[in-house]
């Protein structure tokens, strides 16, 4: 009788770990990213720009940005980000292309090559247009300011998640709000 209460208490022991330790894993409560989602391929879906800092009062006051500077700033963070919407509408017309080619009965690999090789060539444009964004902020910007800019990671959020205060989505910087 002892024996069979043991053998009991150790199935039920058994299947109380499997329900609390595997079952979460299973129903993907344990994602990586810190809650960040991924676009296919591995393709993070935000993008921070020194740029917007105009839009944050305090980082102007804190950099010491004449007016001139917030204008100039300003001026190219719009022009900045329309040209990134026009090329990340392309991509997202070419992703609906490639769904299309690889949905369809027989994929004809001839075309979906063609639409990688332009979906790789967006993706080269929306890399150059990230670095001509921040060639455009170091003319903007005097040494000092650069360098107290160089002091902010940007991208903190990524990395620590929702260490830095509670905040509703895990996306919003910590230091900096309002950057695009």
């Amino acid at each position: 009788m002892n024996s069979n209460l043991r053998q009991k208490f150790f199935t039920g022991a058994m299947v109380f770990f499997i329900m609390v330790f595997f079952t979460p894993t299973f129903a993907g409560a344990f994602t990586p990213g810190n809650c960040t989602p991924h676009k296919g391929f591995g393709m993070k879906r935000h993008h921070v720009s020194p740029l917007g800092i105009w839009r944050n009062p305090k980082m102007v006051q804190e950099l010491g940005l004449t007016d001139e500077q917030v204008k100039g700033l300003r001026e190219a963070d719009f022009a900045h980000r329309e040209k990134r919407l026009q090329l990340k509408s392309k991509l997202d017309g070419l992703h609906l292309e490639m769904e299309k080619l690889f949905s369809a009965d027989s994929v004809d690999e001839a075309k979906v090559l063609q639409v990688a090789q332009k979906i790789s060539d967006l993706k080269g444009k929306l890399f150059v247009r990230k670095i001509e964004s921040r060639l455009a902020v170091g003319k903007l910007l005097t040494g000092d300011q650069l360098k107290k800019i160089e002091a902010f990671d940007f991208h903190q959020h990524a990395k620590k998640g929702k260490r830095y205060g509670k905040r509703k989505h895990c996306r919003y910087l910590s230091k900096i709000e309002g950057v695009n």
